[in-house]
């Protein structure tokens, strides 16, 4: 097997762009059902648990789709710096507004402050934190985009055979050198092998490297999903059972479990390409605003809920996706509205 250069067409990482995107409310929308459990019927708990267990690939599909799409382009050093810069960070800086004065208005019900210094550093904090939990994400892709030239550089040179091998230890890192089982803990260090990194070079493997055998490689991307969401599904379950509340091993971004359905689901999209030619507009529409959604949909669901539209609206089953499509369409036509504004289109994401 060999590395393909092509380019090709990209209709299936602009689905899985969409999939991950619609993934990250839904976990969100099914978070507060979900740590509720023993305070809830367990069959209704199973909805959240279904809803946010099976969407856990979010964040490790959007690294994944960075790999696949910058990972290998020769571009100089400073020109990609200033391009992610203005992709990434202004939009962040931008949106952060909006929560730090959410944070004072709401959480901290309008606090006056002692002195302007005092209100200087609690905004500073405000964007060295980030404004919201979420913020996380922007945060951990501002340092891969900062390594990005370097890796970039290096597997351009690289054979199949030594990408394989980067795969193969960052994989047993998984395992051995992974925070969250310090139990398989490994007297090696691996920590050139270990994090988002991984992600990102899986991304641009698996996009170029073609499989001859497509009914195999498609049973394996069945199998892998499965197996991978059912484990985390039930093994949450069970750990959850034994410690009488939620408990989330499972769903961290580094489980197996995650790894498993993560690489299942590019791999069903890439070998089982669809389209829906009366959703392709959608379908572009969500792409085109997936980042200015991300960033803004906390406040959103923040909103909706307090005017009924939540888990409880209905039954979760149905109460869950209600909630996550109405932040997607709302979020994504906050963006779209922004750019209609002159400049707006520069930071709305």
């Amino acid at each position: 097997m060999q590395i393909s250069k092509a380019n090709g067409p990209i209709i299936w990482l602009t689905n899985l762009r969409v999939i991950a995107t619609l993934a990250v409310i839904l976990i969100h929308s099914a978070a507060n059902l979900l740590l509720s459990f023993h305070r809830v019927p367990d069959i209704l708990w199973w909805n959240a648990n279904v809803y946010n267990g099976c969407m856990r690939f979010a964040v490790p599909i959007f690294v994944m789709l960075t790999g696949a799409l910058v990972l290998g382009k020769e571009e100089p050093y400073g020109a990609f710096v200033s391009k992610s810069f203005q992709r990434i960070v202004v939009p962040f800086l931008f949106w952060n507004i909006f929560f730090v004065y959410f944070n004072w208005a709401v959480r901290l019900r309008g606090k006056a402050f002692q002195s302007v210094e005092e209100l200087i550093r609690w905004i500073g904090q405000q964007y060295f934190t980030g404004g919201s939990y979420h913020f996380w994400y922007v945060y951990m892709v501002i340092g891969l985009y900062l390594f990005i030239p370097i890796i970039s550089t290096w597997i351009r040179q690289a054979s199949e055979r030594q990408i394989q091998y980067f795969l193969g230890i960052w994989l047993l890192t998984i395992l051995f050198n992974n925070s969250h089982f310090p139990v398989l803990d490994s007297p090696v260090p691996l920590p050139y092998f270990t994090g988002y990194l991984g992600y990102l070079v899986l991304g641009y493997y698996l996009r170029h490297q073609e499989f001859k055998n497509l009914t195999q490689i498609r049973f394996w991307a069945i199998a892998l999903f499965l197996i991978g969401t059912a484990w985390t599904l039930i093994g949450t379950y069970q750990l959850s059972l034994r410690d009488g509340k939620f408990y989330g091993l499972l769903y961290a971004n580094f489980s197996p479990s995650v790894v498993l359905s993560t690489a299942g689901l590019f791999l069903l999209c890439k070998y089982f390409p669809f389209e829906i030619r009366v959703l392709i507009p959608l379908r572009e529409w969500i792409s085109s605003h997936s980042y200015g959604i991300y960033l803004v949909h906390i406040l959103v669901l923040f909103y909706i809920a307090k005017i009924g539209i939540h888990y409880k609206l209905v039954h979760p089953s149905l109460g869950i996706p209600v909630t996550a499509f109405s932040c997607l369409f709302i979020s994504g036509a906050i963006v779209w509205l922004l750019r209609k504004i002159p400049g707006g289109a520069k930071v709305s994401g």
